[in-house]
């Protein structure tokens, strides 16, 4: 997990306006990707209301459906990319989640939309792991953090299409044209990602900093071995337990935030979609902005600030989650969540990135797939089904008989019982970084 901080030599193979290609294609698939996660949160309540579903089986359908063959399928799929062409299957995934997105807005009932969900799942799995790995050997170590910066900001662009673009369509033509219309365009990019792009060779990236290159034939170790590498270090397993807690709070309530600006702010669609946006958009891209590109520089004053620096934001995130939920004012409550959001976001990039630094060229898809398969098995699989149950509870136990009420006290003790999550987790980063300096130690 060394930081080389030389400057990159000339790259022969592939040229600036080619890297710079590669990164767009890779926000846009990214984007892609996250409208699909975005779009049934925005659309939660039309969604609930034309399919007559409970909180509990909206959480399902928003994340366990999606989740649970995207994790199945990831890791096969990133074994998979450490040895073949990780542009054709990054193309394929991309054209699969988007014509299953398609048909999302053709279901006729929770079973087949949770189908169609499952679907969204699978293609996705061939998405994200590989994107990672692919960036990993287009640049060396010390500028990973801004290449996957540009990466994960796909999720900011992702949740403007997903909620002011599909509540706007939503408003005038229903949720399922609404879906249709958003996720099409995916099938244009998915083409563009197999004409314009080529894989390189594992490890090209860290021959330029000065490194060893793997040699494209080399036969990458077993899942195994791989495992065992990393889950050995102290510091692995505290930043992975730290960003499986933060995600799983993250995603219930971004599943969540729609609903509770309706049900206890009492606004309609349009301005609840804008506040959406409006934290969504504003949170990610500052806080994965200034997490991300900062770290390329912080890290230089010690490894341990990839973990201190996600313990930092996560911690300062945890009183202002607390008072954007509590007030009842939704302009401040709206100010204050989205400031949070800044600071909650410093965890992403700088996890990957060191996640991406503790292995081998040829494990980096490995690595990159335990990022994703913990944020999404565990926060977009269980955290919405979990708060949605808890939702549930909280209005049941209120003992009110006026259900509107009811479900408005339900999901606002939901998301404040979540942000035990958020303490919890920067606990982990915190006994992550001391992990990492005593490494360092002489």
């Amino acid at each position: 997990m060394t930081l080389p901080i030389q400057k990159a030599a000339e790259d022969p193979l592939f040229g600036r306006g080619y890297r710079a290609t590669l990164l767009v294609l890779i926000l846009l698939v990214s984007a892609f990707a996250y409208v699909d996660r975005v779009i049934i949160q925005t659309l939660a309540e039309p969604i609930k209301k034309d399919l007559g579903l409970s909180d509990f089986q909206f959480g399902l359908l928003g994340g366990l459906a999606f989740a649970i063959l995207y994790s199945t399928l990831g890791l096969p799929i990133a074994r998979l990319a450490e040895r073949r062409d990780r542009v054709t299957i990054i193309s394929v995934s991309v054209a699969a989640f988007s014509l299953m997105s398609l048909l999302c807005g053709m279901a006729t009932n929770i079973w087949t939309l949770l189908l169609c969900r499952i679907g969204v799942g699978i293609g996705e799995a061939g998405v994200q792991a590989p994107s990672t790995s692919l960036i990993g050997d287009h640049f060396p170590p010390h500028r990973r953090g801004f290449a996957l910066t540009v990466m994960r900001l796909g999720a900011p662009v992702g949740a403007l299409l997903g909620s002011v673009v599909a509540a706007w369509l939503a408003q005038d033509h229903g949720w399922r044209v609404a879906l249709m219309l958003v996720c099409a365009p995916g099938l244009v990019v998915a083409l563009l990602f197999r004409l314009l792009l080529r894989d390189p060779p594992r490890g090209h990236s860290d021959g330029l900093a000065g490194g060893n290159v793997a040699t494209p034939t080399a036969t990458p170790p077993r899942t195994r071995e791989v495992f065992t590498q990393m889950f050995r270090r102290p510091a692995f397993r505290h930043m992975l337990a730290g960003l499986a807690l933060a995600s799983m709070a993250l995603f219930a309530g971004g599943a969540f935030t729609a609903p509770f600006f309706m049900r206890v702010h009492e606004l309609p669609l349009t301005t609840t979609a804008l506040y959406v946006a409006i934290i969504s958009t504003t949170a990610s891209t500052a806080g994965m902005s200034l997490g991300g590109f900062g770290i390329d520089f912080i890290a230089r004053r010690g490894r341990r600030w990839y973990a201190l620096l996600p313990f930092c934001g996560i911690a300062t995130s945890v009183p202002l989650f607390l008072a954007g939920y509590g007030l009842d004012n939704h302009v401040a409550a709206v100010t204050l969540i989205t400031i949070a959001g800044i600071f909650l976001f410093f965890h992403s990039v700088p996890t990957l990135v060191a996640f991406q630094n503790m292995v081998a060229p040829q494990q980096r898809t490995t690595a990159a797939f335990v990022y994703f398969f913990v944020s999404t098995m565990v926060g977009v699989g269980f955290g919405p089904p979990l708060l949605g149950l808890l939702s549930d509870l909280f209005a049941t136990a209120s003992g009110i008989t006026d259900a509107a009420a009811a479900s408005a006290i339900g999901v606002r003790s939901a998301l404040l019982t979540s942000i035990g999550l958020y303490a919890w987790a920067a606990l982990h980063y915190g006994l992550a970084a001391r992990a990492i300096a005593a490494e360092d130690r002489p």
